[in-house]
């Protein structure tokens, strides 16, 4: 007999002892799609995370960086260190505009948060107040579902004007086009001239959406809010032109705003300055975590779902002990009955994964449906490699759980076998 032959011959009589045993067969390989299920819909669930988490953080771009108070990615029990430092000014700002060499731009923002907005009789509350230099574009180009950006004279004049987040616009003005009306903020009349696309609530996002935001020019802002007031945050923003070059632009901002700080050699950096390889190093570590826990609960149904192939193969042996005893006397030889009870429990535990990794599936379209409906900017993100190894997951189960019954089965003597 050929290996071909033997691998048809196998698959045979595996598919004929599966077809006769429907119900034990059904349930089996619903054990085993348990467990598939469970390690599948974990690694796929930190997959998720991990997509959108790193696409919210490469959205900054690899060559900003941001200047705060606080640093963004670094665990401390001083916090209160942090808490008490000065906030960045628009003295540091100037300090950066005016010495920074190889960068594409930098922007100073200063941000209110709480704050209520009011037109026409309708209000929206805890709305984020943004107030930018010019250099807004540094974090990224406007993405603009209608009207225009602040445009730089309207930044140098500190005009009274806006550009609105999607559910600002659509809760100020419903039913009707936001650009080119006035709405109310911190005391002052403002002229709406453009509309953010929708963004969605991201999982990697400093203070609120974009969606729930307003942007104004940073000199009205000051006229608005008292900017040395804690409830003020102030973050500067540096582009550098080009990636190699960042190390530079960030040492040499180091340099200036600790000059205009006055700060001595001996003193320490009262600011941090924040990266997204800083941020995206510790997600990684707690998602190389999430992961490894995730396998090691999954283990647990896997061990379930093994010994259950077992049990099965086991019982399958024992009601085929004639069937076998006869084909050893017609000269079927050892590794033919081997083949065909790993074959089996091969072919219960892949049916099984595949019936796991459906139900991964369906659940997964089931959340993203719902996900769309919560304005949540998180997708479902399925990883090959991740289905693969469910199904390898499945293949190792059946081998390892059908060894055991196999060998018992290929080892019967012909002549007690029959008499069985």
């Amino acid at each position: 007999m050929t290996v071909l032959q033997r691998i048809f011959e196998s698959l045979r009589f595996a598919w004929k002892a599966i077809r006769s045993n429907r119900q034990r067969s059904l349930l089996t390989m619903l054990g085993v799609g348990t467990g598939i299920f469970a390690i599948t819909g974990i690694l796929t669930m930190v997959n998720s995370l991990q997509v959108s988490v790193t696409a919210g953080l490469e959205s900054l771009g690899n060559t900003v960086f941001f200047v705060h108070n606080w640093p963004w990615a670094e665990e401390t029990e001083d916090w209160y260190q942090f808490f008490n430092r000065p906030r960045m000014s628009y003295g540091d700002f100037l300090a950066l505009e005016n010495g920074l060499n190889g960068v594409e731009g930098i922007m100073f923002q200063a941000t209110a948060r709480g704050q209520m907005v009011q037109a026409n009789g309708n209000s929206a509350t805890g709305v984020e107040v943004n107030g930018q230099t010019e250099g807004a574009s540094v974090l990224g180009a406007w993405a603009l579902q209608a009207g225009r950006p602040i445009t730089q004279l309207e930044y140098y004049r500190g005009a009274s004007v806006a550009v609105l987040g999607i559910n600002v616009a659509e809760s100020l003005f419903p039913g009707s086009s936001a650009v080119g009306q006035y709405f109310r903020v911190g005391g002052k009349r403002m002229l709406v001239v453009g509309v953010m696309e929708r963004r969605g609530q991201g999982l990697v996002q400093f203070g609120a959406s974009d969606d729930d935001k307003v942007f104004i020019p940073f000199q009205k802002f000051g006229s608005m809010y008292a900017l040395n007031s804690r409830g003020i945050d102030k973050v500067i923003a540096v582009k550098a032109k080009e990636y190699d070059n960042l190390e530079f632009v960030e040492q040499e901002t180091i340099g200036l705003i600790r000059s205009a700080r006055g700060l001595s050699i001996r003193q320490d950096n009262t600011f941090s300055i924040n990266k997204q390889e800083a941020l995206m190093s510790r997600f990684e570590d707690v998602f190389r975590y999430l992961r490894i826990g995730g396998i090691v609960i999954s283990i647990f149904s896997v061990l379930i779902g093994g010994f259950s192939i077992g049990n099965i193969m086991y019982i399958s042996v024992r009601e085929r002990t004639n069937e076998i005893g006869v084909q050893k006397a017609l000269g079927s030889a050892r590794g033919f009955i081997l083949s065909q009870f790993l074959t089996e429990a091969l072919m219960l535990c892949i049916m099984g994964g595949m019936i796991g990794i459906a139900f991964v599936g369906l659940i997964g379209v089931l959340v993203q449906a719902v996900l769309g409906t919560l304005d949540l900017a998180l997708e479902v993100s399925f990883s090959i490699a991740d289905l693969l190894t469910g199904m390898a997951v499945a293949a190792f189960i059946g081998l390892v759980a059908g060894t055991i019954p196999a060998l018992m089965a290929s080892k019967l003597d012909p002549v007690e076998a029959i008499r069985m």
